[in-house]
């Protein structure tokens, strides 16, 4: 039972480091690592509750659905980063206003 408080003070420790990382940050691939931090922070969280549950099987089947969507957010994310830097030949996330209009 003690393992449990471990794994999530844990999870939230890499949640908060990960926040952190996307609030100061302004080059986009430091705030992708950020936010995969919390991706992977959120699929822990999910795991050590479903350990704990009486049908672990659900809390699996949900941990899995969020490392899917954490996969389409990370290809989405350096298809935009390859897209600004082979514009701007930056990553500087205050360069994105410029691509309007």
């Amino acid at each position: 039972m003690e393992e449990i408080y471990i794994l999530l003070g844990l999870s939230a420790a890499m949640f908060g480091i990960g926040l952190y990382g996307i609030i100061t940050k302004r080059n986009m691939l430091r705030m992708l690592l950020s936010a995969e931090i919390n991706f992977n922070a959120a699929v822990l969280m999910l795991l050590t509750l479903a350990s704990s549950s009486t049908s672990p099987a659900a809390g699996g089947v949900i941990a899995l659905l969020a490392i899917g969507i954490a996969v389409a957010d990370v290809g989405i994310m350096v298809s935009i980063a390859i897209l600004m830097f082979q514009h701007k030949k930056r990553l500087d996330v205050y360069e994105l206003r410029k691509f309007k209009g």
